[in-house]
């Protein structure tokens, strides 16, 4: 594994609540029923793509967390850099790309159109994480158990 399951739940987390603020600042600045469908529309297409995805390397994962080896390479500011910027290996993710898109989007189209779109992006994205992470330590607690 690239990464803890530890830190994958904590981006995951933290990943979630970007997309809460994003979700609550399209809320604010356009109709509560326009944005929540498409929020909804939204989050439930990018997640059924990163879910299918996600699916074909859970038998994998399984493995490798029961092995509990964890490559951690370089300082600690350095790898924390790459769970924030970089590419996220556990649901196959460009982190600064959703960033970019997530501004250009809101740039084009403002926070009632364009901010769904991120919000949804965002949590998609932390769902994703955050299964796959519980997955990963249930793995692990099962292997100490037995």
């Amino acid at each position: 594994m690239t990464r803890s399951p530890w830190a994958v739940l904590a981006l995951a987390l933290l990943d979630g609540l970007i997309g809460a603020a994003l979700l609550a600042q399209a809320l604010r600045h356009g109709g509560d029923r326009d944005v929540l469908v498409h929020f909804c529309v939204y989050a439930a297409v990018v997640f059924l793509f990163k879910a299918r995805e996600a699916a074909r390397r859970v038998p994998t994962l399984i493995s490798q967390a029961r092995g509990s080896t964890t490559l951690a390479v370089g300082p600690w500011w350095l790898r924390t850099a790459r769970i924030l910027i970089g590419y996220d290996s556990w649901s196959r993710t460009e982190r600064l790309g959703i960033v970019a898109i997530s501004i250009i989007v809101t740039t084009l189209f403002g926070w009632a159109k364009g901010g769904p779109f991120e919000a949804a992006l965002f949590a998609a994205v932390a769902a994703v994480n955050a299964a796959l992470a519980l997955l990963a330590l249930a793995a692990r607690a099962s292997t100490r158990r037995g």
